[in-house]
């Protein structure tokens, strides 16, 4: 998953203190200390209008803000049939919101989690240090384990600083970001047939 990185945006922090996720500090530089990602449940979510809307349809879509919380939706199964742990299953609502935005349908939303499993046991703050990525320096971190270069080059404008890179929210859009990018709709496929290994 190295590509070449787009240049990292700098971002103030200021913001990211009003949802309670850090202390307020300085615009965020090169030498910035990464944002905590959350770790109590939050229903955080702000109602904004996507692209892709149908007309006059307001969605909730999540925030850097968002943390984990109860998923209310159908019951949901790991591929193999299994239950998922309540550590994954608190990402569910996230997972299917950064979905939405993407456009990947909710009927992938078993594969998502089922890789987040794989990836970080539903550990937002997971960081993988045994590997070739983390021997080069760029170790693999946050829910569904990307790369500093592969995050900045698909994460969500405005958050390209790796600040971000653990925060569930963004960490989830530039994984599938990648994902989709790269793959195409079939990796989704491949993750809810219960195919879930490194991507």
């Amino acid at each position: 998953m190295q590509l070449r990185a787009k240049k990292p945006a700098i971002l103030a922090a200021s913001a990211l203190a009003t949802f309670g996720m850090i202390a307020a500090t300085p615009a965020a530089g090169a030498n910035a200390a990464p944002i905590t990602a959350v770790q109590q449940a939050s229903a955080s979510t702000v109602s904004v209008v996507p692209a892709a809307k149908k007309k006059n349809k307001k969605v909730k879509v999540a925030t850097v803000a968002t943390g984990p919380s109860k998923w209310r939706g159908k019951r949901l199964r790991h591929p193999s049939g299994r239950k998922f742990p309540a550590q994954v299953i608190q990402w569910a609502n996230l997972a299917k919101a950064v979905m939405f935005e993407h456009g990947v349908k909710r009927k992938y939303l078993k594969g998502v989690l089922a890789q987040i499993q794989q990836e970080s046991s539903g550990n937002p703050n997971a960081v993988n240090n045994w590997d070739s990525n983390a021997r080069r320096g760029t170790p693999s971190k946050g829910l569904l384990q990307v790369i500093a270069p592969t995050y900045r080059y698909y994460a969500k404008k405005g958050h390209r600083n790796t600040r971000y890179q653990t925060v569930p929210y963004t960490n989830l859009w530039a994984a599938m970001n990648y994902v989709k990018s790269r793959y195409g709709m079939g990796k989704f496929r491949s993750w809810n047939r219960g195919y879930n290994q490194g991507y």
